[in-house]
């Protein structure tokens, strides 16, 4: 889900945790798409029609081997000046914010997901796994030492993971998988940013993340989104099975507003006045909006949402 408001730090997600970025190339197009490599060093496919409106084809990712990953470690230098932007700007802009602002990170299992690729990493977990701590233990020391320069100048009003790691009938890897590689680093950075100030500490992912769920919170996550239904992410069943000590955003189901009146009623008053009954719970649709959603629709949806939250 898109930031609306987001720290501009060379951080990862939002914006590209390399510094210097990978040298942007066209390799090949033709009349419908390109073939390129991104300053994050992944080749890809888009379309040149609507970008926008289509998902890339990924066909390469930057690290195959042990070489390739000590070959861009120096991309990670966390004490690059040119990663943080003017602090008295910053200050000026938002300290008198009436909005949220975030810094958006790449999280345990997006990182390397974004040097491997899905199915790669799922090999290196086995076939690897002194590189995967490696690059887990460079992820650590690289955030640590991050969030340490950004949190004394600035501080946030949470901070963003982003993960993406599950799929409709399940997370891309075991729980056994996330307590090795992933529980210790979590916790440790966790702990680290809420030591400096920071304390709400937000995790994305779409997908069925109920497996490795008390794992996060294990971790000291302490808000979730999106809450997607077509994977069952049912935000009532989060709550009554984890308890109410982290905020849920999301959990609307986009399909409804693609319906009828009828429907996004039944969507929105089935769970949302009980979800804001227990509190700490931010009502909104599961994932970006398709394009099917008809403008009479979404506005209704809104002034519902409204009505139903008293504003």
């Amino acid at each position: 889900m898109a930031p609306r408001h987001a720290l501009p730090v060379n951080a990862g997600f939002t914006y590209n945790p390399y510094y210097p970025p990978f040298e942007e190339e066209v390799i090949s197009e033709d009349e419908t798409s390109r073939v390129w490599r991104d300053g994050q060093g992944v080749i890809k496919r888009d379309r040149k029609d609507s970008p926008e409106k289509s998902m890339s084809q990924f066909l390469e990712f930057p690290v195959k081997s042990r070489r390739d990953w000590e070959d861009l470690k120096w991309r990670l230098d966390p004490a690059e000046p040119a990663r943080y932007p003017d602090w008295a700007e910053v200050h000026r802009q938002h300290d008198n914010r009436d909005y949220v602002i975030g810094l958006y990170i790449c999280g345990g299992y997006g990182f390397p997901r974004n040097l491997f690729g899905e199915q790669h990493l799922a090999y290196a977990y086995y076939d690897t796994p002194d590189l995967v701590h490696d690059i887990m233990a460079c992820w650590l020391s690289f955030y640590k030492d991050l969030t340490g320069r950004v949190l004394a100048e600035f501080v946030p009003d949470y901070l963003y993971i982003w993960e993406d790691m599950a799929f409709k009938n399940g997370p891309l890897i075991s729980p056994t998988t996330f307590r090795e590689f992933m529980s210790p680093y979590y916790t440790e950075l966790i702990s680290h940013v809420k030591r400096l100030g920071l304390e709400i500490v937000m995790v994305d992912s779409d997908g069925d993340n109920r497996p490795i769920f008390d794992l996060f919170l294990e971790a000291g996550m302490n808000a979730f989104l999106p809450c997607e239904i077509a994977a069952n992410m049912e935000p009532l069943e989060l709550r009554e099975r984890f308890g109410n000590d982290f905020l849920i955003i999301g959990g609307i189901d986009k399909r409804a507003l693609s319906t009828d009146f009828a429907a996004i009623d039944h969507e929105v008053m089935r769970k949302v006045p009980k979800l804001l009954e227990t509190g700490r719970y931010i009502p909104t649709v599961d994932h970006s909006c398709p394009p099917d959603i008809a403008f009479e629709n979404y506005r209704y949806y809104v002034e519902l949402l409204r009505n139903v939250c008293g504003g």
